[in-house]
């Protein structure tokens, strides 16, 4: 796919991610990359996640097609953590994009907290969020405390400082996080932001098929946290990560009813996890399934769900 020229990609976002009258859609969760802009070693997509795909343009062309106003641009795995590329959509585009840095949690807890306040200042006030990768920890720290161990705690006190929400990726599992997350959301002074309905999966780490299986005691944990603390938050988002079934993931249903009553809608946001949702059912049949979802709530409920959440939090325009 030929890449656009900068002023070309930026008219075609402006031009496809119109402000509207009605209440605004925020997607709290996706990725962007290109292959013009050097990967990570090891860390190159697969085939079927090229340009033409999982790059910002094709990102705005999803939203023009969903009618998604504003996003959350999450560090993709990919550059690891050179946040170049990333940082330059954020500035090209203030009135639409926010980013979650990613954290290296791979240092010592100094060199890690300066790190995390370098990137942030690669795009200043535009990085809105951090995300911990639980899995980027050393791997003799992958219990316990895990996050909120010396790193993870000094990497926090930067969140709390400069007013950045974490963002928790529980792909290997939510139970085994579950005392640092709770150690995090303790401190009271940093909100926490647990993705994709918490991974509840009964196999951590399985593709997307009808025979994943729902874990029930994780999803419980995940509900259980969000009674507890004032300051967690949940993203409904990447469905078919969690659901055995394609779009509109009626399964879901009663988790949604479930994580409604525990979060209440001012503490839960869609996402759509592009560009890994384009293979599954696409940005839109994602959205669609969450207006489902929150059908018999009431507008501004809804309307919280569907952006007004993830606006407010990640001080998005």
């Amino acid at each position: 796919m030929r890449l656009l020229p900068r002023r070309a990609l930026l008219a075609s976002m402006a031009s496809t991610m119109t402000t509207p009258t009605r209440a605004l859609v925020v997607d709290s969760h996706l990725h962007v990359w290109s292959s013009a802009s050097k990967f990570a070693p090891g860390k190159e997509p697969p085939a079927n996640l090229g340009d033409a795909v999982a790059s910002a343009e094709a990102f705005a062309a999803a939203c023009q097609e969903s009618g998604v106003d504003r996003a959350l641009i999450v560090q993709p795995i990919n550059y690891l953590f050179d946040h170049t590329y990333v940082s330059g959509l954020l500035k090209d585009n203030k009135d639409k994009y926010r980013g979650m840095a990613l954290a290296d949690p791979s240092q010592p807890a100094k060199a890690a907290a300066n790190e995390l306040r370098a990137a942030c200042a690669t795009a200043p006030g535009l990085w809105t969020g951090v995300r911990f990768n639980p899995y980027l920890w050393p791997e003799k720290a992958r219990s316990g405390a895990w996050l909120a161990d010396d790193v993870g705690t000094s990497l926090a006190d930067v969140c709390a400082e400069l007013k950045l929400p974490i963002g928790v990726m529980a792909f290997g599992g939510f139970s085994p996080l579950v005392p640092s997350i709770e150690a995090l959301c303790a401190r009271g002074d940093v909100d926490v932001v647990i993705d994709h309905w918490g991974f509840p999966r009964a196999e951590p780490g399985a593709a997307p098929s009808a025979a994943l299986k729902f874990d029930e005691k994780a999803f419980g944990e995940v509900c259980a946290l969000g009674r507890k603390h004032e300051n967690l938050y949940l993203k409904l988002s990447a469905h078919f990560r969690v659901s055995s079934q394609e779009a509109p993931h009626s399964d879901l249903q009663p988790r949604f009813d479930q994580a409604v009553e525990a979060f209440g809608a001012d503490r839960l946001m869609w996402g759509s996890d592009f560009p890994f949702v384009q293979l599954n059912g696409g940005q839109q049949a994602s959205l669609e399934a969450v207006r489902k979802f929150s059908s018999a709530l009431a507008p501004g409920a809804r309307d919280a769900i569907l952006g007004g959440t993830a606006r407010r939090l990640f001080r998005l325009p």
